[in-house]
């Protein structure tokens, strides 16, 4: 039964509940009681657990959480502007990768993490297929390589056809501009529900990428092979994403084989106030 319980001791009346819903489905007290789910929470509830989160004493139970689920939050502690600001203008691309196989207990740690990225309705719907070593992650370059391939055969004066030489010519050469190496390759899936999905995948590993460099890890976005397995179906048939599931983003990720010593130069991004 989808609902919510208040500890009628615990409750202070302070409204909290009902003012943070996202859709309005928890009614006001009445008569000095306390706040209660509406007719329409088991149908329109989103599972969010904003009702649990904004409660200060605790008194509020969620069917799928309740306050001990819930860590407290002290704003001392967080991070201040100059330590976000540093985390993010630090964040690189990695391509050169070190041999080493993160510990998957670390990379179920960061999956975690980015499962707190947002979502659409917080359905929570993508899932994660994480390949390692590089024996797994050449047969995708291989077959990347023959996508590209036939491409240029298809279309040799495509804007894209300079782009799709040179790396096919790199790989024939051992150089790996599709996973540059890295010994991880993670694709998120899942099917449409919402719309929001490709948002949502670029959200989630948006989280993993940032988080990754706590765990002394780089990330780097696997665009090139993201396009090939839309296209080419013997990398879908190796993928093999369960019936009615899309591909909704790749990334690969690894130890950094060198280290950055500056932050680069950025153009300040446009803003038209209206």
């Amino acid at each position: 039964m989808v609902g919510i319980t208040i500890d009628e001791a615990l409750c202070k009346r302070d409204g909290l509940c009902v003012a943070i819903c996202p859709l309005q489905l928890i009614l006001p007290a009445d008569d000095g009681g306390v706040p209660a789910p509406g007719p329409e929470f088991s149908r329109w509830c989103i599972r969010c657990g904003h009702c649990v989160a904004i409660c200060p004493t605790g008194a509020l139970r969620h069917f799928r959480m309740g306050p001990e689920q819930c860590p407290e939050i002290d704003s001392k502690t967080g991070p201040g502007p100059e330590e976000i600001a540093a985390l993010l203008r630090r964040r690189r691309s990695v391509r050169r990768f070190k041999a080493a196989v993160p510990e998957r207990g670390v990379l179920e740690q960061l999956v975690g993490l980015a499962g707190y990225a947002p979502s659409g309705h917080n359905l929570k719907s993508l899932k994660w297929m994480i390949f390692t070593g590089r024996k797994s992650l050449d047969r995708f370059v291989d077959r990347a390589c023959d996508w590209m391939k036939a491409e240029l055969e298809r279309n040799p004066t495509s804007p894209q056809a300079p782009l799709l030489r040179k790396v096919t010519a790199a790989w024939a050469a051992g150089d790996d501009l599709i996973l540059h190496r890295a010994p991880v390759l993670m694709l998120v899936h899942g099917p449409t529900k919402t719309g929001s999905e490709t948002s949502d995948a670029a959200l989630a590993l948006a989280y993993f990428d940032l988080a990754s460099s706590g765990h002394g890890l780089g990330c780097c976005w696997a665009g090139l092979l993201e396009m090939a397995i839309r296209s080419w179906k013997p990398l879908q048939e190796l993928v093999a994403l369960p019936e009615g599931h899309k591909l909704r983003g790749a990334m690969v990720a690894g130890y950094p084989r060198y280290e950055f010593r500056r932050i680069p130069w950025r153009s300040t991004p446009k803003i038209e106030w209206r």
